[in-house]
């Protein structure tokens, strides 16, 4: 791609992905941010309806905006060290799992003692209201909290403990399917509701080794408190549960969407103690009146405003605004009109976050439509009534509270940037950032930044039995590094054991002790002294004990905007309770573009005991890795579109060079032949490299688009006899396929696989070129967003053994026991695979015989006994694989 990856647009590991170690040390260490997004589902209590209480804008429902904003700033603050205190759930996660501590799946190990609590805690009357034990130097009392997850994902973690005066800054050890990561929150200066800890990928299952959280009584340095609190802790946040009260004529019931689409007010009413006051959700109002003044209300309650200054906690709201004018507006309340109702530095907090959004948003360039920057005022108030979500009636004094109205939903070039996840991204970064800048100002914390992500990531397995991660130094727009941590994972999604690399000029690593034959996933992280940067791409390795050439696994996917954005439709209720139903934006980077696709493609390939390196495309037009060392690459390209460039002409080249070398190329992505071969818009050159590298045509526009998703092999192509398959619509939580390019074979190609149900056009072409012997296999659909991980598996098979890729099978370990009557052969073997084994008893002889039937591996090695040796003076074997 000739367009540079943005360098910002890496945080889509942001809000749903793992920190994976737990939070370093940073500028907003032992510090509080308490945030909300506003509005969300809501309940008309007389109407007997739920209702967004914003419409439909220019395809965005503030309601849902508001969230994902607010996610994405969420991840800035926790990788900055703050303890982040949401008052709408975030993560995207709507199962959920809920263990209080007299819970049976709660272990516990040492000295604790039930608390007598009459009140100020999370479960029900009768309960036990939580249990404490003291703290210690040393580690001597844990409580571990091991949850049955109901499926496999990504899940936000929080915890519930009581604040109080002997409280510490508490430990928790997360543990996860990456390791463990190790969180401390002071409760000390906040409790009383739900305190979140981070998100991490936990399998579906009960496992205390990586799906739970331990409380530990390890005190904190320097030691603060006396006492660790065991009460509740939360693993995802589910579906709306509260049933309003009805003053109409019909029936209430729960709201039916996720919890965190529901309006904060039901978030704090199920997440209240016993014996909290149910004024902090409710006020007698209706239930949108009381949403406006529950984030402040339920602040205040978990604030412990006797432990700091109150600069050393901050709330932050986010909306978007309306009424005709464009750009990001602060708000304030007038004390001269609403005197009281403005926090001590209302106007100047209001003043930084603005100025930050507005600076940092007029630098972009690249932007759909220009940011606006005509206006002069930034901040804005209330001339006839205070804001009630930051009114200081509500918040007294504690802490300073400001509502961020990011830019204008009823403006259509506002809306189209707040449709970008890129631009999103500009505004959590700038809105962490202001807190940064609030903080140092009024409480002199450090002004540093996060640096950005590192940029270019790749990994190789080296000549000496190591593998070597690399990288280039983040982007601007962050603080400047000091050193990096690279992250590993078995799984591609949980990462832990981090290894620091020191000095910002250090940009690779060389791992020496991972296991050979096996498929590692790593990510890199810049830190310094602010804390740590949103994660960089994904990318694997499997080195080969045996020294098998690895494929090339190359990246070419790194487009992240608009037009990937997931489509959801709600209601009716949209825009209040007469409202209808609507389809609209959503921004969630893991289903738009999640830079991992390196693990599906990896662990295809791992099944087939095939090694592989990876890289991104910057890293093959920069000549950092060439092609031509490798026999086989496979290139995904994802739904790069016109917008990213398929194949730019320097990636065009490199690969042209490659195949006329005879290499063989596997490519796959939706809109490649759309993006090369329309009607209007591709050079001549790019015509060229599909019809003569890919052996393909689009064959007019008509057919940019399979309206299918579903596939099935050809009887004659190299995937004939495997199963029929599907790619992701949008609900297999991959990313929905936008337009799969139907395609025409050209120079010799036939197609291997053909679209079923709307199209039939062909899928996927194979080619052999004659001359030069190389192989190529083209899909017009993402391989990564096949849904079924074993036919993603069959077909990499096919694949690989169309290029000769599939290692021999090894046969080691024979033992001739004539004696008991029995030769015993074991394997390196592919999980799944099945093997013949053959045995003749002369080398002359032509004909080799089965021994028994075949065997199908269960793991890495397979095993077959002969025990028909008996009397047989020598016998000679093989293996096969079949299958």
């Amino acid at each position: 791609m000739t367009r540079k990856l943005w360098e910002f647009c890496l945080l889509v590991l942001l809000a749903s992905l793992p920190p994976a170690r737990g939070q370093i040390a940073g500028t907003l260490s032992g510090r509080i941010v308490f945030t909300s997004a506003g509005h969300g589902w809501t309940y008309d209590n007389a109407a007997d309806a739920w209702y967004t209480q914003r419409g439909d804008n220019n395809e965005i429902v503030e309601d849902y905006g508001n969230l994902d904003q607010m996610n994405m700033f969420v991840a800035y603050c926790f990788h900055a060290g703050a303890t982040v205190v949401p008052f709408r759930p975030v993560g995207f996660q709507t199962n959920e799992v809920v263990v209080d501590n007299d819970s049976p799946a709660v272990r516990y190990f040492g000295v604790w003692t039930d608390s007598s609590a009459t009140a100020n805690f999370y479960g029900d009357m009768g309960d036990v209201p939580y249990r404490f034990a003291s703290i210690s130097s040393v580690e001597t009392t844990t409580a571990t909290y091991t949850p049955t997850i109901p499926a496999s994902g990504f899940y936000p973690v929080y915890t519930w403990v009581a604040g109080g005066t002997n409280r510490t800054s508490q430990l928790y050890r997360i543990n996860h399917t990456g390791g463990q990561s190790l969180v401390r929150v002071p409760h000390y200066m906040v409790g009383n509701g739900w305190v979140y800890l981070g998100t991490y990928y936990l399998n579906a299952g009960s496992s205390s080794v990586s799906g739970s959280v331990v409380i530990s009584n390890l005190q904190p340095t320097p030691t603060v408190g006396v006492v660790v609190i065991a009460d509740a802790i939360r693993f995802g946040n589910g579906m709306g549960d509260v049933i309003p009260t009805s003053t109409g004529s019909g029936v209430a019931t729960n709201s039916g969407y996720a919890r965190e689409e529901e309006c904060s007010r039901y978030w704090v009413q199920r997440s209240i103690g016993v014996g909290a006051p149910h004024s902090l959700y409710g006020t007698n109002l209706d239930d949108a009146s009381d949403n406006v003044g529950a984030p402040p209300r339920m602040a205040r309650h978990m604030n412990r405003e006797d432990r700091g200054n109150m600069f050393k906690r901050i709330f932050l709201s986010f909306h978007s605004n309306a009424g005709g004018a464009r750009g990001c507006r602060g708000l304030y309340n007038n004390e001269a009109q609403n005197g009281g109702t403005a926090t001590p530095n209302q106007f100047r907090w209001a003043q930084l976050v603005a100025l930050e959004v507005n600076n940092d948003m007029a630098a972009q360039t690249n932007l759909e439509v220009p940011w606006s920057t005509t206006p002069t005022n930034l901040v804005t108030l209330a001339r006839s009534f205070a804001f009630g979500e930051i009114n200081n009636d509500s918040i007294d004094d504690e802490f300073d509270a400001t509502i961020i109205e990011v830019a204008f939903h009823d403006s259509r070039d506002d809306a189209i940037l707040m449709r970008d996840p890129k631009v999103r991204n500009v505004m959590a970064r700038a809105s962490y950032q202001a807190i940064v800048r609030y903080m140092n100002e009024f409480d002199s914390a450090p002004l540093t930044f996060l640096p950005e992500p590192p940029r270019n990531v790749r990994a190789v397995a080296n000549s000496t039995g190591g593998i070597v991660v690399s990288w280039d130094t983040p982007g601007s727009g962050g603080g400047n590094a000091s050193g990096y941590l690279v992250y590993r994972s078995t799984n591609g999604y949980g990462f832990g054991f981090p290894t620091r690399v020191s000095g910002a000029g250090s940009i690779s690593l060389i791992l020496t002790n991972l296991t050979a034959d096996l498929d590692w996933y790593f990510r890199v992280t810049a830190t310094n002294s602010g804390g740590e940067s949103l994660p960089s791409m994904t990318v694997g390795c499997r080195r080969s004990s045996r020294g098998d050439s690895p494929v090339l696994f190359v990246n070419g996917f790194d487009r992240f905007e608009r037009p990937l954005n997931v489509r959801q439709t709600a209601g009716p209720g949209i825009g209040g309770p007469a409202g209808g139903i609507q389809t609209f934006d959503r921004i969630k980077p893991l289903l738009m573009n999640s830079f991992d696709y390196a693990v599906q493609h990896g662990q295809a390939l791992s099944k087939n005991g095939v090694a592989f390196n990876s890289c991104q495309n910057e890293a093959i037009i920069n000549n950092q890795i060439r092609l031509t060392d490798y026999p086989s690459v496979i290139w995904a390209a994802g739904q790069e579109s016109t917008a990213d460039e398929t194949f730019s002409a320097t990636e065009q080249a490199r690969i042209a060079e490659f195949l006329n070398a005879g290499g063989n190329l596997f490519v796959s992505g939706a809109e490649i032949a759309w993006d090369l071969d329309r009607d209007a818009g591709p050079t001549a050159a790019d015509r060229s490299f599909l019809n003569n590298q890919l052996h393909a045509d689009l064959n007019g526009n008509t057919n940019d688009d399979a309206a299918t998703c579903t596939f099935t092999a050809t009887t004659h192509g190299i995937f004939a006899g495997n199963a029929d398959g599907r790619f992701d619509d949008g609900r297999a939580g991959i990313y929905p396929v936008q337009y799969p390019d139907v395609l025409t074979p050209l120079g010799g190609a036939t197609a291997a696989i053909h679209y079923s149900g709307a199209s039939t056009g062909p899928a996927a072409i194979q080619h052999v070129d004659a001359s030069t012997g190389s192989r190529v296999v083209y899909f017009g659909f993402p391989f990564e967003a096949i849904t079924d991980a074993a036919v993603r598996e069959s077909y990499m098979f096919d694949i690989l053994r169309f290029f000769d890729a599939i290692p021999a099978p090894i046969l080691s370990n024979l033992v001739a026991q004539l004696n008991s009557g029995t030769v015993t052969l074991s394997w390196t073997a592919i999980p799944a695979r099945r093997y013949r084994v053959q045995y003749k008893s002369n080398l002359d002889d032509i004909a080799w015989f089965n021994l028994g039937s075949a065997v199908t591996a269960s793991d890495h090695t397979a095993s077959k006994t002969d025990t028909t040796v008996a009397g047989v003076s020598q016998r000679f074997y093989r293996v096969l694989l079949i299958e």
